[in-house]
């Protein structure tokens, strides 16, 4: 049974977009353990962690914006022609 270019295409922006959410869940959790790191672990105390995962949590949305939020599978010509029904 072959796949139809639809349903590749379908499936290669659904891809995409679950890449982009688990990114976003990495930066998440990053901040989080920042945080809780930093509070409990270090002398810091809560305002030195929140600071800390402020700052990693704008370094990671910097990274979205700037090139982390690139999929590979765009620049795969060969991968796009068979999806979109080329050879």
């Amino acid at each position: 049974m072959a796949t139809s270019s639809e349903e590749a295409l379908t499936h290669a922006h659904t891809y995409h977009r679950f890449m982009l959410g688990l990114k976003w869940v990495c930066i998440g959790l990053g901040t989080i353990l920042t945080l809780l790191v930093m509070w409990f672990a270090a002398p810091v105390g809560f305002w030195g962690g929140l600071v800390s995962a402020a700052i990693v949590f704008a370094v990671g949305a910097w990274a979205m914006n700037h090139g982390l939020n690139h999929s590979t599978e765009a620049d795969d010509a060969g991968l796009n022609a068979a999806i979109r029904g080329g050879s």
